[in-house]
């Protein structure tokens, strides 16, 4: 769900950029700004690898983010006027992202390229530049390399001591944020209690932040539809940390909200944590599940192999319901187990010795996948799968049973 600097200059709530919202920035004159530009129209597509607009892109970029309307004209950076914005092709659409790709050092990911229809023959488009992580984004200029930079509503060129101060910010962010994400981790994982039983754990924290439209105050329906989400991969099938979670019974933590168990002494008790920069943190405890519906249990470092897939499941699925809510770019994703005796994995179809693994280790190290949550549930499920297999390969295992890229369809009785 986009939130941008058109919306928070309209003060709209999330959604699609559309034409009426470009009307409504005409009428109220809305000025360009450190994160929002207007530009006539696109150049033809064969001169945009060479126009300024690649400039302009890494400046946002290099800035915090912001958007690009075309379509729009301007009288001393303020709205006053619609234009043709000039057709934006599927050919086009690709030579921007190709732009982005090899034009750009490091590459710009992200970008979004939007089409804005009008019933009055005027339409627009819209570049939206996230806030990156790897900046600072260079530009070929003038037989050499600079950064641009977005200051109010104009474009510079950084100086040498900017650029060090840029690259000492893109090292000491990246460290930062993985000091945040293992935080995370460490405390969801305290919490489960990893020294009486196996505890599947994970956390997730976006690589670039962009402001919350508004405060999460209730997390129940993020996380039912994350259920439901979780439900549809596994198909069907009702049995994930996500199952065990009481989401109508969320109270304050630090910077967020948690999520307690619906029975704290239960085998299978979970817990989440949703913070208000779209960190999230889930832990089940997988050791000791029922074994079969005979009433046997395996032991409490023995997880279910099944146990894998279902928890990869909701985490992701977790990870895309808060994404929605607050839009984020790519999240760095980890996932581990924590257990006082090392762990074990059991199939269920496979008679023992057969269908236990272990790591050769003996323990198990984490596992990580760094995804873009702004695409469907159809598609995320590959960033689930993708975890799972991660995991089950490190203890011998091919691939998960219960995850696979061949869905059913998107059930009727919900949608988003």
């Amino acid at each position: 769900m986009l939130y941008t600097s058109l919306h928070r200059a309209l003060g709209e709530r999330p959604g699609p950029i559309t034409d009426q919202m470009v009307d409504d920035a005409v009428s109220q004159g809305i000025s360009e700004n450190v994160e929002l530009d207007w530009k006539k129209s696109l150049p033809a597509q064969k001169e945009f690898r060479d126009s300024d607009i690649v400039k302009d892109m890494a400046a946002f970029a290099n800035a915090g983010g912001g958007t690009i309307v075309f379509g729009v004209t301007e009288n001393n950076g303020a709205a006053n006027g619609r234009g043709d914005s000039g057709e934006l092709t599927e050919q086009y659409e690709r030579t921007i992202r190709q732009v982005c790709m090899t034009a750009i050092t490091p590459a710009l990911f992200g970008v979004e390229v939007i089409a804005i229809p009008s019933a009055l023959g005027t339409p627009a488009v819209a570049l939206v530049i996230p806030a990156s992580p790897d900046g600072p984004h260079l530009v070929y200029r003038n037989d050499q390399f600079g950064a641009p930079l977005r200051v109010g509503a104009d474009t510079h060129w950084m100086r040498e001591r900017d650029l060090e101060a840029a690259y000492r910010s893109r090292f000491e962010g990246a460290r930062r944020s993985e000091e945040s994400l293992l935080q995370v981790y460490d405390d969801i994982s305290v919490v489960a209690d990893p020294a009486e039983r196996a505890v599947l754990v994970g956390a997730a924290r976006p690589r670039s932040r962009r402001v919350r439209s508004k405060r999460l105050d209730s997390v129940a329906a993020t996380v039912d539809h994350a259920q439901l989400v979780t439900r549809w991969w596994l198909g069907g099938l009702q049995y994930s940390p996500l199952e065990d979670i009481e989401m109508y019974a969320a109270r304050p933590a630090l910077g967020g909200q948690y999520l307690p168990p619906k029975d704290l002494d239960d085998y299978r008790a979970a817990h989440a944590v949703i913070l208000d920069d779209g960190s999230v943190g889930l832990a089940w405890r997988a050791g000791g599940h029922e074994r079969d519906k005979s009433g046997r249990f395996y032991e409490l470092h023995q997880i279910p192999t099944l146990a894998v897939d279902a928890f990869a499941a909701a985490l992701v699925a977790l990870v895309h319901a808060v994404a929605s809510e607050h839009p984020s770019g790519d999240y760095e994703i980890i996932l581990g187990v924590e257990s006082a005796i090392p762990p074990e994995f059991h199939e269920a179809k496979a008679a023992p010795p057969y269908g236990v693994h272990r790591s050769f280790s003996g323990g198990f190290r984490h596992v990580r996948a760094s995804v873009d949550p702004n695409v469907d549930e159809e598609q995320f499920i590959r960033a689930a799968i993708d975890l799972a297999t991660s995991a089950l390969n490190q203890v011998g295992i091919k691939k998960p049973t219960n995850l696979d890229m061949m869905l059913p369809p998107r059930p009727r009785e919900w949608s988003r």
